[in-house]
């Protein structure tokens, strides 16, 4: 849980960009659009595009025509994630744990958190 800890806290850092991640990750055969992404998770379509734009930037996803997809820039960076995946499930507490202990503005980002839209289920 080493690498994953410091891969949290060094690239993934908020929780909204670890649940766009994952969600990329869940469904790889699938694009997405940025409204796809946010209607998703139930973001603001600003906090979706900060999020995606970010996990471009680290190599993690790949745009094309708008579209979104998990797409690791490495081998490496594709086994963490992989690892990731896998831990989210069984030990999400300690995973939101480390995004939040390290981070002096934590109470910001718990809060960007939950920046969801109202859906009119």
């Amino acid at each position: 849980m080493n690498a994953i800890n410091t891969f949290i806290r060094e690239q993934i850092q908020t929780v909204p960009k670890l649940e766009v991640l994952l969600l990329l990750h869940r469904e790889q055969s699938r694009p997405f659009t940025l409204a796809e992404v946010a209607s998703e998770l139930g973001f603001e379509n600003d906090t979706a595009r900060e999020q995606l734009t970010a996990l471009e930037a680290i190599g993690l996803i790949e745009t094309n025509k708008d579209k979104y997809r998990y797409h690791p820039a490495n081998a490496t960076l594709g086994s963490i994630v992989d690892r990731l995946a896998m831990a989210y499930p069984r030990q999400r507490v300690p995973i939101l744990s480390a995004i939040l202990s390290e981070d002096p503005n934590k109470v910001r980002r718990f809060v960007e958190a939950f920046k969801l839209t109202r859906r009119n289920d």
